[in-house]
């Protein structure tokens, strides 16, 4: 069992934190994001990026407001910020249709992750992401090239929010600790978190088929 170890007074944050290490690192490295921050990126790719965000946190949001809102105690609500809102947005300002969004694969698997006992380690992670929405914003707005902030608003979100949105959910993880909830429980929201988004992903590292002539 996953324990603090008091000689070093470690925090719930602090235990999270080292046990997913090796997961978050995994994101770090997927070739979309290499190549966004290399400018070696076309418009298209970039976009299947933001279509697979949006499939990843539709049903994530909806899993995270229907818990927060079956907690009882007001100490637990969260003023949670729904990405799907802002990566639908970016879609159509990269002229995805209605129906491409309502059509788009979702990722069930994200809604499972999400109890009362793993939101604190969900949260740290997907609250956590803001604290590198700084480089991908740049990145994104060589690609796109544009001074607004179309097709870039859910980076651009999380580069202006991530100071509040990191203290909240550090806040959130250690008050949940507190009130009983264990660790255990907090690092596996946090890994599966990692998991589920990087299988997620790992489509988007795939090359695309090519296709060929037929002979003449």
């Amino acid at each position: 069992m996953t324990d603090l170890h008091p000689r070093h007074a470690e925090t719930a944050r602090d235990v999270v934190r080292r046990q997913t290490d090796a997961a978050h690192a995994k994101l770090h490295l997927h070739a979309t994001f290499v190549a966004l921050f290399e400018g070696n990126i076309e418009l298209d790719a970039y976009t299947r990026l933001i279509q697979r965000f949006h499939g990843f946190y539709a049903p994530l949001d909806r899993a995270i407001e229907q818990t927060i809102a079956t907690m009882p105690d007001g100490r637990d609500r969260y003023p949670y910020v729904r990405r799907s809102d802002l990566l639908a947005q970016d879609l159509i300002d990269l002229k995805a249709t209605a129906l491409d969004l309502r059509g788009g694969p979702q990722c069930t698997r994200a809604a499972q992750i999400v109890t009362p006992e793993t939101l604190g380690g969900v949260l740290y992670v997907i609250e956590g992401a803001t604290l590198g929405a700084t480089g991908v914003d740049r990145a994104a707005q060589r690609l796109l090239d544009a001074d607004n902030c179309a097709g870039r608003r859910f980076w651009a979100w999380g580069r202006a929010q991530k100071a509040q949105r990191w203290t909240l959910a550090n806040d959130y993880l250690e008050l949940r600790y507190a009130q009983g909830t264990a660790l255990d429980d907090l690092v596996a929201g946090a890994r599966d978190t990692f998991d589920v988004l990087a299988d997620w992903l790992a489509p988007l590292e795939q090359p695309r088929p090519t296709l060929q002539r037929a002979a003449t």
